[in-house]
Formats: structure tokens, C-alpha cells, sequence
């Protein structure tokens, strides 16, 4: 008997031990709309599931979603993701009792725009989330209220064998008639068959496993961008935090040279002075004991006033340090507030312009910009002002690199060429184009030091841009 046309959809929703809340898609449309609001899921991103069931309780159809509710539990009002245009155009799936099913996930995402609202399902044994799927949507189907087909063999559980009819001594015994005997198949036939069956098994094992690594692929590339992007930003962090030690340290440098002339000067004058008590005491023999003691006094005096000078210049070489930390700090704080205060003025600028975006928005309407790496970047209407402000480093972002590393990667893209220098002047030469931001590194890809230390051509180099 085939299975019913008629088709229901439902939302499962996933915690750290399987699907924890299901709904009717009507149910999760009033969500979005605003009417009510989910406690449980208040200030988290949440996977879920939307499932396209036959009348058999049996999945045709997934695309699995990520959704942020505020601190409210209310969902994001900028949220817009065509859940059932998604499952009716996902690619091939496993089979979950009626053949492959459409699946949209984030590794197999028919429109571009939307793939990093999606996530890859978990298929390791015991952790499996289309079995978690196929499980809540049996067990749960019934009391959710999906259409079941009371026709169909896997609407309901099998029916108990009945139990074996006991005869007493005084019933009649019915005669028992012999079985007709089965119709045997040629053996070529069901050999046939046989093999038919085996070789859409294995066809549908090769689909489940191709997805099941494009997803760990997806997965390690993730982590390694999120890594190398992380690596990058504090590699400039402590670049910044050396070379204003760096300042620090020639500043105090020159301060201290300055106050190394300053008692070289003062020496000076000491030599000058003992010199001419010298010559003073030569000429005046007859006051030579008044002399020394007077010189011995002087000399005392002075040691006093250099120690004095010493600790003066020691206090002020102190201040003027602090002084610096000070105003560096002071500068910064101001930078912030510069730059708080200008966002907040653009925010305020752009408040009408804001609202008449999120309308459009609500209306089904995408924001969608083009840059070379990062490919077609959805913009949701609360992301435009920060995009206006610097498209470039919004596009770095999404591409998990830093904006220098970015616009590094973009000059090599649109002039693909050798920057190693000859002569004051880059070699010029064209290399083989890096097409992914994260995967470039500057000052290797786009250099050929076997072509540049001779000028010598490389044949492979050659041979790879003539077939690009």
C-alpha cells in the first residue's frame, strides 16, 4: 500500500541530550512573530529541526537551523530563514524509512546566503541526530497532532501475535489442509534481486558516509579558522603592546643620556673649581691652612648640592614616567570615548533609515553584499551601520582574518604577481593566485624565490597559470 500524500511539518528543538521541545510549525511561526516567547532557551543560541513527516510518521524532508532568543526568551525579530524552500531543494540525505531524504544543512546548503544560520548533524554512534529526529518524531507525532495516514503499515505499532486457541478433548478439531507449495524463483531471478538490493544499500551507506565527512571537514575548518584567527588577532595585540614598550623604553633612554651630560657638566665645573683653588692656594702661601679648609668646605658644600641636584633630577625623571603612563592612558580613554561617540552619532543618524531597513527586512526582504573571499554576505538591518563604516573589515570578519591580513590578501588577488624586490623594484612576475583569505600568507604566496634569486623561469610555475 503506498504512503499518503499528505504531508505535516513540525520544529524539534535540541539540548545536550537529544531533541528537548517539539511544536507545530504553526506554533513556531507565532514565535517568530512575536506573541510568545520560549524562558527555557532565554539568552542562548538554539539548534533546530524542521521536519517535513508523511502520513506514516516517517521523515521526507530536514534543514536544520540556528535561532538566538534575547535574554527574554523572545526570538531574534531579524530571523529569516526559509525553512520548507530549503527542505524542498536540500540535497540527498540518509534514508530514514522511505528512501534518502532532502536534507539542508550547513554543508549542503542550497542558498548560499543562509548557510551559516544552518548546522551539520552529529552521527556517531549513540550521538546521532537523525535517529534522535526519527525516535521524538514517532513517539511524539500523535500528541503533537501530525496527520497520520491510519492506512498506512507504519502508522502505528505492529499488533500482538494472538495467542495459540486451546482445544479441550470435547471440540472438534478442524482438518487441517495442506499448505500450497511456494512458487520457486529461478535462481538467476532472485540472484537478480538480490544483487539490486545490495547495490542501492551500498549506494545509500556511500551517501551517509560522503556526508558524514563533508560535515567533520566542515567542522576541523571551522575550528582551525576560529584558531588562526584568534592566533592572528593576539599576535597583534602583543606586535602593539612591544612596540609601545618599545617607545617607552627609547624615551627613557634619551631622558637618561640627557641627565648623563647633565653630570658630565657638573664634573666639569668641579675641575674647573678645584683648578683654580689650586692656582689660588699657589699665589697665597701665607693663607694656605685658611685655603684648605675653605676648599674642604666648598668641596662638601658641592658634594651636598650634586646630591641634591641628583635626587631633584631623580624625582623629576620619576614624574615626568608617570606623567607619560598617564596621558597614555588618558589618550586611549579618550580614543575610546571618540569612538563610542561617533558610533553613537551614526546609531542616531541612522535610527529613521534603521527602522525602514528591519521593515523591509520583516517583509521577507535580504541584504545581501558581494566581496571576493568571503562570496555573498547576508546583512541583517541591525549589521548595516556597522558595514557602511568599514565594508572591508566586515567582509575580514566573516572570512575569520584580521583586516590588514584581508586587504593584504586582496591586493594579491586582483594582481596575482611576484613582490619579491630586484633591484629597488618587485620581480612583477605572475604567481599562482591564492583563492581563500585564510590560506594566504604574505610574504610566501605571494613570492617565488626560485624564479626571483636568478631570474631563472620555473617550468611547473609556468605550466600551472598557462592551464589557469
Amino acid at each position: 500500500m503506498g504512503m499518503s500524500a499528505v504531508t505535516s511539518e513540525a520544529i524539534l528543538f535540541f539540548g545536550d541530550r537529544g531533541v528537548s521541545k517539539s511544536m507545530l510549525f504553526s506554533d513556531f511561526e507565532a514565535i517568530l512573530d512575536g506573541m510568545v516567547g520560549v524562558p527555557e532557551f532565554a539568552g542562548e543560541q538554539i539548534k533546530g529541526a524542521y521536519c517535513l513527516v508523511n502520513g506514516g510518521l516517517q521523515v521526507v524532508a530536514l534543514t536544520l537551523f540556528l535561532i538566538d532568543f534575547d535574554d527574554d526568551g523572545m526570538a531574534d525579530h531579524t530571523w529569516n530563514v526559509p525553512l520548507r524552500h530549503l527542505a524542498e531543494h536540500g540535497g540527498p540525505g540518509p534514508d530514514m524509512g522511505v528512501g534518502p531524504i532532502r536534507l539542508a544543512c550547513k554543508s549542503q546548503c542550497p542558498v548560499a546566503w543562509h548557510q551559516e544560520k544552518l548546522w551539520d548533524p552529529v552521527m556517531k554512534p549513540g550521538a546521532n541526530h537523525f535517529v534522535f529526529i526519527r525516535d521524538a518524531v514517532k513517539e511524539r507525532g500523535p500528541k503533537l497532532g501530525l496527520f497520520i495516514d491510519e492506512s498506512s503499515p507504519t502508522a502505528h505499532p505492529a499488533a500482538p501475535a494472538q495467542a495459540v486457541k486451546q482445544f479441550s478433548p470435547t471440540e472438534t478439531v478442524p482438518p487441517v489442509v495442506a499448505p500450497e507449495p511456494p512458487v520457486v524463483q529461478p535462481q538467476a531471478q532472485a540472484q537478480t534481486v538480490r544483487d539490486e538490493k545490495e547495490r542501492l544499500r551500498i549506494a545509500r551507506t556511500l551517501k551517509e558516509l560522503r556526508l558524514r565527512v563533508q560535515t567533520m571537514e566542515n567542522k576541523h575548518k571551522d575550528e582551525v579558522d576560529q584558531l588562526r584567527y584568534a592566533h592572528q588577532t593576539k599576535e597583534e595585540i602583543l606586535s602593539t603592546q612591544l612596540e609601545k614598550v618599545l617607545m617607552q623604553f627609547k624615551t627613557l633612554k634619551s631622558q637618561n643620556v640627557a641627565l648623563r651630560e647633565q653630570t658630565d657638566s657638573l664634573k666639569s665645573q668641579v675641575l674647573s673649581l678645584n683648578e683654580s683653588l689650586q692656582e689660588q692656594m699657589n699665589h697665597s702661601d701665607e693663607h694656605g691652612s685658611e685655603i684648605e679648609i675653605l676648599t674642604e668646605q666648598y668641596k662638601i658644600a658641592l658634594e651636598q648640592r650634586l646630591d641634591e641636584e641628583r635626587a631633584r633630577l631623580s624625582e623629576t625623571l620619576h614624574a615626568k614616567e608617570m606623567e607619560v603612563l598617564n596621558r597614555d592612558e588618558r589618550i586611549a580613554a579618550l580614543e575610546l570615548e571618540l569612538a563610542d561617540a561617533r558610533h553613537e552619532q551614526i546609531r542616531s543618524a541612522n535610527t529613521g533609515a534603521e527602522k525602514l531597513l528591519e521593515k523591509l527586512q520583516g517583509l521577507g526582504l535580504n541584504f545581501i553584499a558581494f566581496h571576493p573571499g568571503a562570496g555573498h554576505i547576508s546583512i541583517n538591518a541591525g549589521e548595516i551601520s556597522d558595514y557602511m563604516q568599514n565594508p572591508i573589515a566586515f567582509a575580514a570578519r566573516k572570512c575569520l582574518v584580521t583586516e590588514e591580513h584581508y586587504r593584504a590578501w586582496l591586493r594579491h588577488y586582483e594582481n596575482p604577481v611576484c613582490q619579491v624586490e630586484i633591484g629597488g623594484q618587485p620581480c612583477g612576475k605572475r604567481v599562482i593566485r591564492v583563492d581563500a583569505p585564510n590560506q594566504f600568507r604574505p610574504g610566501q604566496s605571494d613570492r617565488n624565490a626560485n624564479r626571483c634569486q636568478y631570474c631563472r623561469s620555473d617550468t611547473a610555475i609556468e605550466n600551472v597559470l598557462k592551464f589557469r
